[in-house]
């Protein structure tokens, strides 16, 4: 497959409660290695901090320590969890070159799962590989559409569609 058909794979779940919200994030910290990047968009109250705080809960980040929006802070690290986990918020950011200043880029594809609130538009300065994740409200619940760009998201949504064949299957 060639980076053009990888970016537009793409997977549509529905998250009718928040139980489903996270399975979804149970499902992600099971298939996300060091250095890939997890894009979360969608409308305020989707359900974007929902989902990041269920990953790193089952990446082992302990309930003592509390996940929360970066809002003002822009970037909070949980070095506890089984991958460093970084959760960036980029709404009130200007511009891509602030994103140097952050230290951001240094985490991507290295050593830290990476996980980006409001990321879209910086989407290719943050290097433009890895899951987007689209949350959206639904006439039941919320829906989540997981879009898979270049290789390495593309892996990743391999990793999850097998994890998904697997639990289905029994296996």
């Amino acid at each position: 497959m060639n980076d053009e058909s990888n970016a537009r794979e793409e997977l549509v779940l529905p998250l009718e409660t928040r139980r489903a919200t996270q399975r979804l994030g149970a499902l992600l910290a099971r298939c996300v290695e060091p250095g890939d990047l997890l894009v979360l968009e969608g409308d305020l109250g989707a359900g974007k901090t929902f989902l990041v705080r269920a990953i790193a809960r089952a990446l082992g980040v302990p309930h003592s320590l509390p996940v929360t929006s970066p809002t003002f802070t822009l970037i909070n690290e949980y070095p506890a969890a089984r991958i460093p986990l970084v959760h960036s918020d980029l709404y009130r950011l200007g511009v891509a070159d602030e994103l140097g200043e952050l230290g951001l880029l240094d985490r991507i594809g290295r050593d830290a799962v990476v996980l980006v609130e409001w990321g879209d538009r910086f989407g290719e300065a943050l290097g433009g590989e890895g899951l987007w994740l689209f949350l959206a409200y639904a006439e039941r619940g919320r829906v989540a559409r997981v879009v898979a760009r270049g290789a390495r998201g593309a892996a990743l949504l391999g990793r999850m569609r097998s994890r998904m064949v697997a639990a289905t299957s029994g296996g």
